[in-house]
């Protein structure tokens, strides 16, 4: 058997840690009923050369101080599911084990997307500005049901996408490093093989996850192969889509429409020129929110927990390789 948990130390700024310790502190001792629990909300808060079996973290950015406090920690579990930020931190990530909270934005930022599509398929801005203006002014519009729909990474959150795309009837294509059959998904491509497919797509929703291999992957190349009319709708992380071939797509008509939730620069500057497009839907990083989100995630933890107590893989582990 595995080493027992004796330590965890839990790490969060001041301001939600106050809100969140007393959950934290109920699901961790029934979970680890033995073990003892540490909170901290600053770098000074830390125990001076303590040693913890595991933390528990979102990626601060005081996170490498915080660790360079503690004599030895194991593992690392961060609350959420991205975690490009770690590696241009200053911490040794080779020696210790890391896992993630994937899984946990599966179901609304799934949701967020389906209603970014109906927002444009019901045309649902143009009848708020028109409502406004005390406008009745009719017209056509149009459906999902049967148009098809493609998904940039069928991770947690693109294989959920996908089981809500098929409560509509549409198609679901989506991409995969290594292509293997998906329940709900139609037929399942590597990223550069994608091509026949998007000349058939009507959404094109990115869930890639930010990597080297990644930024920049939907580039003028990618949007130019789209079906004329084509809505996009980003979820991934800022510097997956290419701003500028976002803007020429859309001048061209290649893209009728686009949500974006996420951007290079967040905020995003009140000087961008995205602000002032009526055929944008700008929301600000809000996809993944969802009141059951601390629950998940320390849900995630949980079930890493267990596998480590039998002797199993981590269920949702941190791959230095892949950079995700």
């Amino acid at each position: 058997m595995p080493p027992p948990i004796q330590r965890v130390l839990y790490l969060q700024k001041a301001e939600v840690l106050a809100q969140q310790r007393a959950m934290v502190t109920d699901t961790l001792r029934a979970a680890l009923p033995e073990a003892e629990l540490l909170f901290a909300d600053s770098v000074e808060a830390v125990p001076a050369n303590a040693e913890v079996d595991v933390v528990i973290t979102p990626t601060l950015p005081w996170l490498p101080d915080a660790l360079a406090r503690l004599d030895t920690y194991r593992w690392l579990h961060f609350l959420s599911a991205g975690v490009e930020k770690i590696w241009s931190m200053d911490f040794d990530k080779s020696s210790i084990w890391m896992t993630k909270s994937s899984g946990v934005h599966g179901a609304p930022m799934s949701e967020y997307a389906i209603g970014a599509m109906l927002y444009f398929t019901k045309q649902f801005g143009r009848f708020h500005d028109q409502a406004r203006q005390a406008l009745w002014q009719r017209s056509w519009l149009g459906e999902l049901t049967g148009s098809q729909l493609t998904v940039l990474g069928l991770g947690h959150i693109g294989q959920s996408l996908a089981r809500r795309a098929k409560a509509f009837d549409m198609q679901v294509v989506g991409t995969q490093r290594t292509p293997r059959a998906i329940a709900g998904v139609d037929r399942v491509v590597a990223l550069e093989e994608l091509g026949p497919e998007l000349a058939r797509t009507d959404f094109l929703v990115v869930c890639l996850p930010l990597t080297q291999a990644t930024y920049g992957a939907v580039s003028d190349a990618l949007l130019a192969q789209l079906k004329p009319g084509a809505v996009l709708v980003d979820i991934s992380r800022g510097g997956v889509v290419n701003g500028e071939a976002l803007l020429r797509a859309l001048d061209s008509g290649t893209l009728k429409g686009a949500a974006l939730d996420v951007f290079e620069q967040q905020p995003l500057p009140a000087e961008s020129p995205l602000w002032k497009r009526s055929d944008l839907l700008i929301t600000p990083h809000v996809s993944g929110t969802t009141p059951f989100y601390l629950e998940r995630a320390l849900g995630v933890f949980i079930d890493n927990l267990r596998a480590y107590q039998q002797g199993k893989p981590f269920t949702t582990a941190v791959s230095i390789d892949a950079g995700y």
